[in-house]
C-alpha cells in the first residue's frame, strides 16, 4: 500500500517503512475461532491480505493469541508476532501511533520470548530488527541511533543463516528502502527478494506457499525492479503475481495499472 496510505518520510528514514507496505486486508464472512490450526490461520490471513480490507485481521490475531494462552506453542507464538509485525505497519501507515505503540510493545515482548526459546533462529532475529525499526516511525528523531542498530540486527540474522526467509526478506527491504549512502540499492534488493521468495518456497516443499508475506515479497520485488528501472522484469513480476494470486487487489487494482500507465511506452 504505497502512497496515500503511508507516512511521508525523508530518505534517511525510509528504511523503517520497509514493512509498512505489507498490510492490506479482507473481511471474512465466517468468524475465526480459537483452536483453528496454524494452516487455517495462515490461509485466512492470505485471503485477507489479497482483498484489501482490514476488518478481520485483528480477529485472526486475537484468536491466535487466545489459543496460545490455552496451549502455548513456540510456532504459534512466532506466527502471532509476525502477524503483529504486519498490523503495526498498517497502524503506522494510517498514523494511529497510539495503538501502534501498544501492539509494538506486545510484539517486542513476544520476540524476546522467542529469542529465549530459539536463540539461534535467524528468522526471529530478523523480526526483532524489523520491529526495532518501527520505533523510528514513532519517534523520527531517533533515526540516527535506531536505524543502524536495526540494520545491524538484520545483518546478524543473515550471517546466522543466509537461507532464512525472514532474514532474506529484511535484507531485501533494507536494500530497497535505505538511502544509497546507507547501502540502499534496488538492484541488490531484487536479488535478495528473489532469494527470499525461493526460501519461502523451499520451506514449503518447493512450492509457492499460500502466505501473505510471500505475496508481499513478490510485490516488493516488482517495486524494486521499477526503482531499478528494470521495467520488463517489473512487468513480468506483476504478471506472475496475478497468475498465482489473481485476486490480489493491491497489485491488480493499484500497482500494476499504475505501472502500465507510467511505462506503457517503455
Amino acid at each position: 500500500m504505497e502512497g496515500e496510505g503511508y507516512l511521508k518520510t525523508t530518505n534517511s528514514m525510509k528504511l523503517v517503512y520497509s514493512t509498512l507496505i505489507t498490510m492490506v486486508f479482507l473481511a471474512f464472512s465466517s468468524p475465526l475461532k480459537a483452536g483453528e490450526t496454524g494452516f487455517a490461520y495462515q490461509e485466512r490471513l492470505y485471503q485477507i491480505y489479497q482483498s484489501g480490507e482490514m476488518t478481520q485481521w485483528v480477529e485472526v490475531l486475537d484468536a491466535m493469541k487466545l489459543e496460545y494462552q490455552s496451549t502455548p506453542n513456540v510456532d504459534l507464538l512466532y506466527d502471532i508476532t509476525l502477524t503483529q509485525y504486519g498490523y503495526i505497519g498498517y497502524l503506522l501507515g494510517i498514523k494511529d501511533n497510539r495503538t501502534a505503540r501498544r501492539y509494538l510493545a506486545d510484539a517486542e515482548e513476544n520476540v524476546e520470548r522467542l529469542a529465549l526459546r530459539r536463540p539461534n533462529d535467524a528468522n526471529v532475529l530478523a523480526l526483532k530488527g524489523a520491529l526495532l525499526a518501527y520505533h523510528i516511525a514513532l519517534a523520527p528523531y531517533k533515526a540516527p541511533f535506531i536505524g543502524p542498530r536495526s540494520m545491524a540486527i538484520i545483518s546478524e540474522s543473515f550471517e546466522l543463516n543466509p537461507n532464512a526467509p525472514q532474514a532474506l526478506l529484511e535484507k531485501a527491504n533494507s536494500a530497497h528502502y535505505a538511502p544509497s549512502m546507507f547501502g540502499g540499492d534496488p538492484n541488490l534488493a531484487v536479488r535478495y527478494y528473489a532469494k527470499a521468495i525461493a526460501a519461502f518456497e523451499s520451506t514449503n516443499g518447493g512450492v509457492a506457499p499460500r502466505s501473505w508475506i510471500y505475496l508481499n515479497a513478490y510485490a516488493q520485488m516488482a517495486l524494486a525492479f521499477e526503482k531499478a528501472k528494470q521495467h520488463q522484469n517489473a512487468k513480468r513480476t506483476y504478471l506472475h503475481i496475478l497468475t498465482i494470486a489473481p485476486d490480489f487487489k493491491w497489485v491488480r487494482d493499484e500497482l500494476y495499472p499504475k505501472f502500465t500507465r507510467k511505462y506503457s511506452n517503455k
